[in-house]
């Protein structure tokens, strides 16, 4: 059957997007919440588990490139098949808790998301071509959401049934997307055929893509925001702590981080699919503008005062999830085909973690130096700065 014309294969597709949009960030976020006891665990210190939380950003460098590769060769449903394997048995040997599978698992799930990034742009736009901007807006704010539930409910999950359980639960959703998408696999088309079709009548070759000066574009906006989202998640706690924020406050700041996104991934697809140059022009500049100020009160920094920091964090948490949502929504609507939004996904988001990579471990040396230093507050200028310049230059791109 077309799953379009099933209410249950409808409510399937929308039930795979929403948990591959849960998977897009939780395996990552909520390893973190449970590094002491992991450490404990382990018998080793918790500083040498810092690799656990920088592993899926070099995962994402090493095989966001080559996801189009496999896009096109084994087409959709074998490929999201595969990654929806790799990212279930990489959380099944996170449930083996020791150095190597913890490792090992943890790269098996980076490898998995690193595929989904990329994928996600172009299953939307293959199989949703009349509704990219809603169901763009569905899979994100999963993922959003996602992240500040699992924040949530992390705490007291591990105190009243111990934290391995919160290991398990992350098992949870990539076996119910797999066990849904073999479900689906059989009703479906392979919307991949006809757009390779379409690249080769466009003669616009994998390899050709990174020598294009337009997706170069997205690549440095990718990575711009890139950069200031993990140096923020990574750093801005210890930022604030030495400022003598209290604990429970620095929770709830970073959950307004996260809960600020929530509106943007609702709204923006659908405004970016509606409005036109003019509008798109506006919404950068609101984005920029928020960006620079909340850099700007970098430069001002030396307070505990609660609301200082809920309005950085308000600020910068508007700008860089404006930014992601605008990056991914235009990987399809400045593409021809999902393939091709697959290519160009693919390698902006190569690119981009391979500069987001950098970014926590330099500020981790210029916060070593001096936690207040207006090095790194240049930093997050420059960086608001390129993705504001590139964003508009998006703006002005008809197609890649």
């Amino acid at each position: 059957m077309n799953w379009k014309k099933g209410t249950l294969g409808w409510g399937g597709m929308l039930a795979l997007v929403i948990l591959i949009g849960l998977m897009l960030r939780t395996p990552i976020t909520t390893l973190p919440l449970m590094l002491g006891d992991l450490a404990r665990k382990l018998d080793v210190s918790k500083g040498s588990l810092g690799i656990l939380t920088t592993l899926p950003l070099i995962m994402f460098m090493l095989f966001s490139s080559v996801a189009s590769t496999i896009l096109k060769k084994l087409g959709f449903k074998k490929s999201l098949l595969l990654t929806l394997t790799v990212l279930l048995i990489g959380s099944l040997l996170r449930l083996i808790v020791t150095m190597p599978t913890m490792i090992i698992g943890t790269s098996l799930i980076g490898m998995g998301i690193a595929y989904l990034n990329v994928y996600m742009p172009s299953f939307v736009a293959a199989y949703f071509p009349n509704n990219i901007g809603l169901y763009t807006s569905l899979y994100t704010f999963a993922m959003m959401f996602g992240v500040a539930l699992f924040n949530i409910i992390t705490a007291p999950v591990m105190l009243m049934t111990g934290w391995w359980s919160m290991l398990v639960v992350l098992v949870i959703t990539p076996l119910l997307a797999l066990g849904i998408w073999l479900f689906l696999m059989p009703h479906l088309s392979e919307e991949i055929h006809e757009p390779q079709v379409e690249v080769q009548k466009e003669n616009v070759p994998t390899e050709k893509i990174w020598l294009n000066k337009k997706a170069w574009v997205f690549l440095i906006m990718f990575g711009s925001q890139s950069i200031l989202n993990y140096t923020f998640t990574a750093w801005m706690p210890s930022l604030m702590a030495y400022h003598h924020v209290g604990t429970g406050v620095v929770g709830i700041i970073m959950a307004g981080f996260s809960l600020i996104g929530l509106p943007i991934t609702v709204l923006l697809p659908q405004l970016l699919m509606k409005w036109g140059n003019f509008g798109e022009t506006i919404l950068v500049a609101s984005a920029g503008i928020a960006g620079l100020i909340a850099s700007i009160m970098l430069f001002f920094q030396n307070t505990s005062a609660t609301w200082f920091w809920m309005i950085e964090s308000l600020l910068l948490g508007y700008a860089i999830g404006f930014f992601f949502m605008f990056v991914v929504t235009m990987f399809a609507i400045k593409t021809g085909s999902p393939y091709q939004t697959a290519q160009l996904s693919g390698m902006a988001q190569a690119g981009g973690y391979f500069i987001a990579a950098l970014g926590p471990v330099v500020y981790g040396w210029a916060f070593g130096q001096n936690p207040a230093g207006n090095l790194q507050n240049v930093a997050f200028v420059v960086a608001i700065l390129l993705a504001t310049i590139m964003g508009l230059m998006i703006v002005r791109t008809k197609k890649v």
